[in-house]
């Protein structure tokens, strides 16, 4: 071989260091005592769950029907959902932290947001366990109005650590809120 492409097999390019290829110094902080680098806590309280949420045309028609009064027997108004969704996002808090059973939720949530929130309430009490805690404390909720049948709320709680935010859809379900929807973070 000679000429130009013997000079590069022998000789490196000029400008680049020869031998094995260096990386660039770490510039992290060093881990030790004090100094360990930051890892990712697992949260037992986080959770998402979507339940079947009945939409389009015919869905509406079931659900005003069972939202329609039967003739002749007046039943009682609904709750306000406002009150009702900061009840049910610091009950499932409270699951999740395992101070309270999620069989207390059976009639408010829809199957697939209960099965959701069982197996996270089991997962979070065996990594974990339960823990002590002062109690949950609801600061703030708004409520919006998707149709007549159906409400999002946005609520703020205190679960006694910090601070965190629940998100919930409400619809109607055989003259009582259901939640079909909840997403704690």
């Amino acid at each position: 071989m000679s000429g130009p492409a013997a000079r590069r097999a022998v000789h490196p390019p000029a400008g680049r260091p020869s031998g094995p290829a260096t990386r660039p110094p770490d510039s992290r902080p060093p881990a030790g005592p004090g100094r360990a680098r930051a890892t990712t806590v697992w949260d037992p309280v986080r959770f998402r769950a979507v339940g079947d949420s009945p939409s389009g045309a015919a869905a509406h028609e079931k659900r005003a029907a069972e939202a329609r009064p039967v003739p002749g027997a007046a039943g009682p108004p609904l709750p306000d959902p406002r009150d009702w969704a900061g009840l049910i996002a610091r009950t499932a808090t409270e699951v999740l932290l395992g101070i309270r059973s999620v069989s207390q939720l059976n009639r408010w949530l829809a199957a697939p947001v209960h099965v959701a929130l069982s197996r996270r309430a089991g997962l979070a009490a065996r990594v974990v366990g339960a823990r002590r805690s002062t109690g949950v404390r609801v600061r703030s909720v708004s409520v919006w109005r998707v149709d007549e049948f159906a409400h999002e709320a946005a609520v703020t709680l205190h679960d006694g650590t910090r601070v965190r935010a629940a998100a919930l859809r409400l619809e109607v379900y055989h003259g009582r809120w259901m939640v079909t929807a909840l997403e704690i973070g």
